[in-house]
């Protein structure tokens, strides 16, 4: 008698590379927490024009398939990426990309997950940012009456000159920026401390002690031009230059 053998299943290809068709694929074991990681393989497919802004993302059936997770932690997800105005859920419609001009990209984690993706902009667009507001951040420092509590003179080093900006920054009383500037400068000298060191390494120790003092004897106009003077043009050039491929 014969025994009839029921045939081994065909296991479904998966690609190892994402392709324009699908830009999702099943998301690997890694360091991040699972839902943290789906947020941001969904961003970065986003991030990448594979879902255009005022596109509808696949349903919730669809997207877990995909990546190979369960509904919950792509309820989560989505609802980290919502937080963070690059999502809107609504009934009966899905859930919809936003407009670029909504999404809140000074976010430790977004700025994180940019660098994991290759994104080689993020410092210096970083830097281009803390340039353009660190003036008028030290400007509102040096009305701050607590200003007096400003570090001791002496910095010396990419991260005490760091840790004096941000004590500056928190100074200001302003939240959004103080928020700005702080994620920059906590993600640069985390995440990039090359780049720093490069910004950093021909700054005279007179320069940082005219903003330190400036600030402290109450003094917004010199305390803004004193912070220009951190984030000159050449200091920014030098270290984009150190970066450049040879």
């Amino acid at each position: 008698m014969s025994v009839y053998r029921r045939p081994d299943p065909i296991p479904r290809p998966r690609a190892d590379v994402p392709t324009a068709s699908q830009p999702l694929q099943a998301v690997r074991t890694e360091s991040d927490d699972l839902s943290s990681l789906v947020a941001r393989k969904i961003f970065t497919a986003i991030s990448a024009g594979h879902f255009a802004e005022g596109s509808i993302l696949p349903n919730e059936h669809a997207l877990g398939e995909t990546l190979g997770v369960s509904r919950t932690a792509l309820r989560e997800a989505i609802k980290g990426l919502s937080s963070k105005g690059m999502l809107e859920t609504r009934r009966r419609r899905g859930t919809q990309v936003t407009d670029r001009s909504q999404w809140t990209l000074v976010d430790g984690e977004v700025i994180n997950w940019s660098r994991k993706d290759g994104d080689g902009r993020i410092s210096e667009e970083l830097w281009q940012g803390l340039k353009l507001v660190m003036p008028e951040i030290a400007r509102l420092a040096a009305a701050n009456p607590l200003r007096t509590r400003l570090g001791s003179a002496g910095v010396v080093g990419t991260l005490a000159i760091a840790t004096l900006l941000t004590e500056i920054a928190r100074l200001a009383n302003n939240r959004f920026l103080t928020s700005l500037a702080s994620i920059s400068l906590i993600n640069l000298v985390r995440d990039d401390r090359p780049f720093l060191d490069a910004c950093f390494s021909a700054l005279p120790e007179d320069v940082i002690e005219s903003l330190r003092r400036s600030v402290i004897a109450g003094d917004g106009d010199g305390a803004a031009r004193a912070m220009g003077a951190v984030f000159g043009a050449a200091h920014y050039s030098a270290a984009v230059a150190d970066r450049a491929p040879a």
